[in-house]
């Protein structure tokens, strides 16, 4: 365990979609190291009642949002894909705040050992909060196979 004052030594994990990041984080899970994925604090950010899902409200209109008043993933990601402006403008967002929890998350770390999954560690500057960069890599093939596998979606989505 650490005490209050120390942080822990943090690895960064990263890799492309489908490439097997969740399994190989839980290897270090299973050994007792905190793990801190920032798909889940990207989650966080974007949920009902938060700042940021009102500021992507405003800026894109209503129909980003579901009848519940969660985001409509797939309505932002059309938006966004047709626009690159719009991407930038979506990224500066939520970047700073994506960062902002996952630095929250690492200081809850009870362990002297942390892990940061995140897919787009180097491209948002995540890597500047760890130690080390591990990247998980496998043939753009089985990316592909494993993502239409779990996502149950086809190869052209991918």
């Amino acid at each position: 365990m650490t005490s209050p004052a120390s942080k822990p030594w943090i690895l960064g994990l990263t890799g492309g979609i489908g490439s097997g990041k969740s399994a190989a984080a839980q290897c270090f899970v299973d050994l007792g190291v905190h793990l801190v994925d920032a798909d889940h604090a990207a989650r966080w950010v974007v949920e009902p009642g938060r700042p940021a899902l009102a500021r992507i409200a405003e800026h894109f209109g209503p129909s980003v949002l579901q009848a519940d008043g969660a985001l409509n993933r797939s309505a932002l990601r059309e938006l966004i894909f047709k626009d690159p402006q719009q991407r930038v403008w979506l990224e500066s967002l939520l970047h700073p705040l994506i960062r902002e929890e996952i630095r929250q998350y690492l200081a809850r770390a009870e362990s002297a050992y942390a892990i940061l999954v995140s897919p787009l560690l180097l491209e948002t500057s995540q890597h500047q909060m760890v130690q080390r960069v591990l990247v998980i890599d496998v043939p753009e093939s089985v990316q592909i196979e494993r993502t239409v596998l779990r996502d149950k979606t086809n190869e052209e989505q991918v």
